[in-house]
């Protein structure tokens, strides 16, 4: 016999819920009371809210309102889906005075960050031209 998914409102938006196991988040959906979508881009705010890095090095970037995630050459390669490919990508972040350019060849593109949530989660760097 297959257990009946519950169907919830979103607590965040206009889309409805579920607590059925989807890509292993639904029992946090069900708890939180949130949609997929509202999910992820709460996963997104917590690295935010901690400082927008990993301890094994990723790092968090969100340029021009679009959310990006380094990853290191240890770490292999991002999920497929998302993944921005194998060329350079320089950037500075916009709170180091030294103005430090930093390069990576694996970054995962996460998304345009919702209007809602741009004020809790704005730009912390800039793409910085080629060398």
């Amino acid at each position: 016999m297959t257990a009946q998914s519950a169907v919830f409102q979103c607590k965040l938006c206009p889309n409805n819920g579920t607590d059925r196991h989807f890509r292993g988040v639904g029992a946090r959906m069900a708890a939180y009371r949130v949609c997929y979508s509202c999910d992820f881009w709460l996963m997104c705010l917590g690295y935010a809210m901690l400082g927008d890095q990993d301890p094994d090095g990723r790092r968090a970037l969100r340029i021009d309102g679009v959310h990006y995630l380094s990853w290191t050459e240890e770490q292999g390669f991002p999920p497929e889906i998302g993944y921005v490919g194998d060329e350079e990508s320089r950037y500075v972040l916009l709170d180091d005075p030294a103005g430090t350019v930093h390069v990576t060849r694996r970054l995962w593109l996460m998304g345009t960050i919702p209007d809602a949530l741009r004020d809790r989660m704005p730009d912390n760097a800039i793409f910085a031209p080629p060398s």
